[in-house]
C-alpha cells in the first residue's frame, strides 16, 4: 500500500457549531482487502482515496460503530419499515456515475445538509465515490421505476463498510434510510459478511445516534470494540463513557525521513508497512 501523508490542520465541524474538527488523514493507493478490513476495524473512514478518522483535541464523541451481521435482530419500528417499502425494486451493482444520481444527492443534501460539507460539486461527488473503489458496491432503489435512492458501501470477504446513502426527500414516508440499511445488512448474511461497519456514532446528535438502533452492536473504545447495545436496546457502556481518544497514528512511514512533496495540500508519501 502507497500512503501520502497529509499534514492535517483544524476545520469547522460538521456536527457542533461550537467545535472545531481535526483529522488524521491520508491518501492511500493499492490497498490489499487485508490492509482494508485492518483499516476499517481501527475505525477508519473513506471518501475514494481519502482515508481519514477523527483525532480532535478537545472532543471525542465520534465512535466507530458496528454489527456482528450474524447476531443482528430487527426492532418492530425496524420490520414497519421493511414492510412500507416492500414495494421498492432494489438493484445491487458495482458503483457508476450517472448525472441523475448527483441530482438526486444534490436534493438530500439540501435537506439533511450538515454544517461543512466538501461534496458540493460534480467533480467531488465522483472522486469522493465513483473513483478508487476497489471494494466499491451500489445499491440503487427503484419506486414505479423512479430512482428514489443511493447506497454506496464497501464489501471485503469479511466486511461491508455503509458510506453514504441519499434519496428522494419526497420518498420520506417509505423510511428508505433504514429501509437501506437493512437490506444491506439483508445482503451481508447472505454473503456470510461478519461485520457491518456504520461509521461514527454520536450520543448526542440525532443524525449519527440512530445507528445504535441497529443491534446488538459494537463501538470502538480504548483501541478495541466492546458490546455497546444489546437486542433488546440495553445500553452496556455508560453514556459518559463513550468517547474514542485517538491517540496514535494508524499509518506508518516506512522510513524515518519521508519525501517531502511541495504544494498547498503539503502531502508527504512514502509506504505503508
Amino acid at each position: 500500500m502507497l500512503a501520502h501523508f497529509i499534514e492535517s490542520k483544524s476545520f469547522q465541524c460538521g456536527y457542533f457549531k461550537d467545535k472545531k474538527s481535526l483529522f488524521e488523514e491520508y491518501l492511500l493507493e493499492d490497498i490489499s482487502e487485508v490492509e482494508f478490513e485492518y483499516l476499517l476495524a481501527h475505525g477508519m473512514r473513506h471518501f475514494g482515496d481519502y482515508f481519514f478518522r477523527p483525532r480532535c483535541l478537545d472532543c471525542y464523541k465520534c465512535v466507530p460503530i458496528r454489527v456482528r451481521t450474524e447476531d443482528f435482530k430487527m426492532t418492530r419500528s425496524q420490520k414497519r419499515s421493511l414492510k412500507s417499502s416492500s414495494g421498492v425494486l432494489v438493484k445491487i451493482g458495482t458503483p457508476k456515475y450517472a448525472d441523475e444520481k448527483f441530482d438526486l444527492y444534490i436534493r438530500h443534501k439540501r435537506k439533511f445538509c450538515a454544517l461543512q460539507d466538501d461534496v458540493e460539486d460534480e467533480q467531488n461527488f465522483r472522486l469522493s465515490f465513483y473513483v478508487n473503489t476497489a471494494f466499491g458496491i451500489e445499491f440503487e432503489y427503484y419506486v414505479n421505476g423512479r430512482l428514489a435512492g443511493v447506497a454506496l458501501g464497501d464489501h471485503t470477504s469479511n466486511t461491508f463498510s455503509a458510506i453514504y446513502t441519499f434519496y428522494d426527500v419526497r420518498d420520506s414516508k417509505l423510511s428508505l434510510g433504514t429501509f437501506s440499511i437493512l437490506k444491506q445488512l439483508e445482503f451481508c448474511r447472505q454473503q456470510s459478511v461478519k461485520f457491518f461497519y456504520l461509521g461514527y456514532y454520536i450520543d448526542e446528535n440525532q443524525s449519527l445516534k440512530y445507528k445504535g438502533d441497529f443491534r446488538p452492536n459494537e463501538i470502538y473504545l480504548d483501541q478495541s470494540w466492546r458490546p455497546f447495545r444489546n437486542a433488546e436496546g440495553e445500553y452496556l457502556v455508560p453514556k459518559n463513557n463513550i468517547l474514542w481518544r485517538n491517540t496514535e497514528f494508524l499509518v506508518k512511514a516506512k522510513v524515518d525521513q519521508p519525501k517531502e512533496i511541495s504544494g498547498p495540500s503539503q502531502i508527504k508519501e512514502n509506504l505503508f508497512f
